[in-house]
């Protein structure tokens, strides 16, 4: 199984690689479709409102529609420092009848926009941020995805420790963290000048340092892309390594027992 990801995930030369167990598969692969959308509405499609200290310290919760499939995306998530709440949601209402549905239940001011065939809807309440995403289903449903971001906790955790020392000159450009059933997830995705060994090298030096070492041999090595699984008493990572144009491009994914 492990072989068969790697192989996908260089093939595809994804943004956000899958993790080793099947019970947390699908995770990182949902956040990599809110988070752009959830962002997007965050700093772009914010409609402002007057801070409540009702609900300064109370997270939002929406009203889905009657009948809707609901299901949460982690018990918790955090995205670059931001902690979220993110749902799926599949109703049998047309996409045009679901965005209505959510205008109503998010109240004035809400600001809206569309993005192909998808349209946002973004909402500031207190110190949060709520984004609603609905897409079409070929059936004639309609997907979901919500978001509620507490900005207030993101700014206490500016400037928290990474806890991996990452390789000289790194940008990191993306750092999501969920904890679902006991299991925590953490994926980071950065970019930096070095050559792929250098990459496996020094970030191998600081998972050891967690007490992770690698798993076998490569699970796939090319001369531009290389992906590398780990484990130990911490836990279970893997490294996938792409390089192009001059930089390489990393997506580390850790699992562990809930901290």
């Amino acid at each position: 199984m492990k072989r068969t990801f790697a192989q996908a995930s260089l093939a595809s030369l994804a943004p956000a690689a899958q993790p080793a167990r099947r019970r947390a598969s699908a995770q990182p692969t949902t956040l990599a479709r809110f988070v752009p959308v959830a962002l997007l509405a965050l700093f772009t499609l914010f409609a402002p409102a007057a801070p409540s200290a009702a609900l300064a310290n109370t997270w939002p919760v929406l009203a889905h529609p009657q009948g809707a499939r609901i299901d949460p995306v982690g018990e918790r998530v955090r995205v670059n420092g931001m902690p979220m709440r993110l749902t799926r949601v599949i109703t049998a209402l047309p996409a045009e009848a679901a965005v209505a549905h959510y205008q109503r239940a998010l109240g004035a001011p809400v600001a809206h926009a569309q993005t192909g065939h998808t349209q946002v809807l973004a909402q500031a309440r207190g110190e949060f941020f709520i984004t609603v995403s609905i897409a079409p289903l070929p059936d004639g449903r309609s997907e979901v995805l919500t978001a509620v971001a507490d900005t207030h906790a993101a700014r206490e955790a500016a400037g928290r420790p990474l806890g991996l020392a990452l390789p000289a000159g790194s940008e990191l450009l993306s750092d999501m963290e969920s904890v679902d059933g006991g299991l925590a997830s953490r994926q980071l995705v950065l970019i930096n000048p070095h050559s792929l060994r250098t990459n496996l090298d020094r970030l191998s030096a600081s998972l050891a340092d967690r007490g992770l070492r690698p798993d076998g041999p490569p699970l796939a090595a090319s001369d531009d892309a290389l992906a590398q699984a780990f484990s130990g008493a911490a836990g279970e990572a893997q490294l996938v390594l792409v390089r192009r144009d001059g930089a390489t491009s990393a997506v580390l994914t850790l699992l562990s027992g809930e901290p």
